[in-house]
């Protein structure tokens, strides 16, 4: 086998034996979930400076409903993992949703010829 695909075969066997029982073992807005957008605006006021990984991504909770002031995932792949599930549990917020729409007009907005042939559209 070439290199690419015993590094695919070694990702996806870590996922399935490590990563991923790990992230389902724990609970949404209890273990890890996204800021809301109340949550969100107080850690803001807290720390304007705060990383962007931590308003788009899963973050460790120490209680029910009680997200960690400033802690976050160490792993990647569980960040990864956590946030995926996050917004399958809660769905995205609005605020993400218009920011997404945003974009992706801007975007079509940037690109040239017909609107269907767009790489956006």
């Amino acid at each position: 086998l070439e290199d690419e695909f015993v590094k695919l075969l070694n990702l996806a066997h870590d996922w399935l034996h490590s990563f991923l029982p790990f992230v389902l073992q724990k609970i949404d807005r209890v273990t890890f979930g996204l800021l809301s957008a109340d949550e969100l605006a107080a850690a803001l006021e807290r720390d304007p400076k705060m990383p962007e990984s931590r308003r788009i991504s899963a973050v460790p909770f120490v209680g029910k409903d009680v997200p960690s002031e400033s802690s976050e995932f160490a792993h990647p792949d569980i960040v990864i993992g956590a946030t995926i599930l996050a917004y399958r549990y809660e769905g995205v917020r609005k605020n993400d949703f218009k920011d997404l729409m945003v974009e992706l007009q801007r975007n079509m907005w940037e690109e040239a010829g017909p609107f269907a042939k767009r790489p956006s559209s």
